[in-house]
């Protein structure tokens, strides 16, 4: 036995490396596609046959790879996504280490294709060769993975059936395709199952691609959650408490546009479920964070399905109370109410002076509209710029969302208040805000009235910390509350009605994101058909040839 030590030859140290990275044909689908992510695709096409190990073959139309650096591609840690070691504290792409072509293609018959947009032709390289030949290709990139694990059988035998392999394929195709909504995706799977999923610019129509990815009975009993700390933000779509599954196919978190499988976040979200989930049963949810790159080590392992957290506990607690306020919260969570497809929403000239003409005119002209009906289940609801819902029911309506909705919260907040019903909601972490000794004196002077508006203050020497505020502010600033909360106890004293005043005051415009959402809110307006007629406008010749007048 020779026990003197010595360099593994350079193919037998890829397939070591493909022994981490290449787990099964769905680990080299994911590394491919996060490769084609990186270079800037909108548009990306899988093609599987015989469950991957036959081929798998993933096309896009990103920026390419030069000629040149088709070799350096299969070499082992070459890449073009850092530079430094500094940047490895700041990691924003999904692949760095430079390890997936040359591990794939150690284990198979691996064919790189790629054309730049300022190359005539595009350049073709074969695993088997050293130097790249022209070929006709379109701009962008498409990696052929043919015969998996040829060399290795061994390896070969340890894959699961075709049936087994194809989920896995599947469920990291879907992972990837709710990772970026901007990116179209087309799926051709053992030629028996086509999926077509088209980018999507407006939020508002997010849950046609969920909807198609974990099932309508996910979207329809499904709360939204939007919640910020600092400069963290989690948001997304939680399954209502009863709403539990017998399996986790429908658990996607997402960290900085990542697929991740954690187990402090999986113990976060059960915890915000508590014992409202049975035993052996499982919460959905499809869920993103956002939080800046330096607080988060993504380089833990190969496959980067685990994480690092600088502030593991801050995170846990955060994902926990918002999760857990998604579920109580009838009043902000966004329930998903239909199956309908979302209608793509069209923008002209001619359809903003429309909307500009309107929002001109609502002082004079929607104060004499007379309600219409509550839109029905064939009725289009189409949203513009996230403001208007245009309504083609027996006439055309244009209605004005957000000044809607703002009222609606206002008057919501102080009939709660009249009633003494303020549900309050506390702040995730506490942010202390330094006040001079006069104003934290007022505010402690009144702090009975502040606990009638249900708002809880923690008071020291220096600073005021919120503790809980009323669910109808959730999307007030907090320094602007305390502000406003001062200034009107300096010159209202203890009036409960200008105080109330005050803080309805604060709710703002808002942005409505999804159609579900607008229905909502004109399912609210006709409940009140003084606010109705406030906020919508019948687009009749009349007001429609007003447009042209001039």
């Amino acid at each position: 036995m020779n026990n003197r030590i010595h360099a593994l030859p350079l193919h037998l140290a890829n397939q070591i490396a493909a022994g981490e990275v290449v787990e099964r044909p769905a680990s080299v689908l994911k590394e491919l596609v996060e490769n084609s992510i990186d270079a800037g695709a909108t548009q990306i096409d899988i093609q599987i046959e015989g469950a991957g190990r036959q081929l798998i073959k993933v096309s896009d139309n990103g920026g390419g790879i030069h000629p040149d650096d088709l070799p350096l591609a299969l070499s082992r840690h070459a890449t073009s996504k850092i530079n430094s070691s500094e940047q490895l504290s700041h990691i924003g792409s999904l692949g760095f280490r430079g390890e997936a072509l040359p591990s794939i293609a150690s284990v198979s018959r691996l064919t790189l294709a790629s054309k730049q947009p300022d190359q005539d032709c595009g350049w073709q390289l074969v695993s088997e060769s050293e130097q790249p030949e022209p070929t006709a290709h379109p701009d962008g990139t498409s990696v052929s993975v043919a015969e998996l694990f040829f060399n290795l059988p061994a390896r070969r035998r340890f894959l699961r059936s075709d049936k087994t392999e194809l989920q896995h394929l599947l469920t990291t195709f879907n992972r990837l395709a709710l990772s970026r909504f901007d990116v179209g995706f087309s799926g051709h799977f053992n030629d028996s199952q086509l999926i077509k999923l088209p980018a999507l610019s407006d939020p508002a129509h997010y849950l046609q691609r969920i909807g198609k990815i974990c099932g309508q009975a996910f979207t329809r009993n499904a709360n939204y959650l939007d919640q910020q700390f600092e400069d963290i933000r989690l948001h997304g779509w939680v399954g209502q408490r009863q709403a539990h599954r017998a399996q986790t196919d429908v658990q996607y978190f997402f960290i900085n546009g990542r697929v991740i499988r954690d187990r402090i976040i999986n113990h976060a979200v059960r915890q915000a479920y508590g014992d409202s989930l049975p035993a052996g049963r499982q919460p959905a949810y499809v869920l993103y964070l956002t939080l800046p790159l330096d607080r988060v080590d993504v380089n833990v392992h190969p496959t980067k399905h685990e994480v690092r957290f600088r502030d593991a506990r801050l995170i846990h607690g955060l994902i926990t109370r918002a999760v857990s306020e998604a579920l109580d919260d009838g009043l902000t969570a966004n329930r998903v109410q239909d199956e309908l497809p979302l209608p793509a929403v069209t923008s002209s000239r001619v359809e903003e002076k429309a909307i500009d003409y309107v929002a001109h005119t609502t002082s004079k002209s929607l104060a004499t509209a007379s309600p219409t009906l509550m839109p029905t289940a064939q009725d289009d609801v189409v949203i513009l710029h996230q403001r208007f819902a245009l309504i083609y029911a027996e006439d055309p309506y244009l209605i004005d969302l957000q000044g809607a909705e703002r009222d609606l919260r206002r008057l919501q907040f102080s009939q709660a208040m009249a009633r003494g019903e303020l549900a309050s909601r506390p702040i995730l972490v506490p942010m202390p805000l330094a006040l001079p000794s006069t104003d934290l004196a007022l505010l402690d002077q009144h702090q009975g009235l502040l606990s009638e508006l249900a708002i809880i203050i923690e008071l020291s020497s220096e600073v005021a910390a919120i503790k809980r505020i009323p669910y109808l502010l959730s999307q007030v600033d907090l320094q602007q509350l305390i502000d406003q909360l001062v200034q009107t106890l300096r010159q209202h004293g203890n009036d409960r009605a200008a105080m109330t005043n005050a803080l309805s005051d604060l709710i703002a415009l808002s942005p409505v994101t999804s159609q579900q959402q607008a229905r909502q809110i004109i399912h609210e307006l006709t409940r009140t058909p003084d606010q109705l007629a406030r906020w919508q406008q019948k687009l009749d010749p009349a007001t429609l040839g007003g447009l042209f007048s001039n």
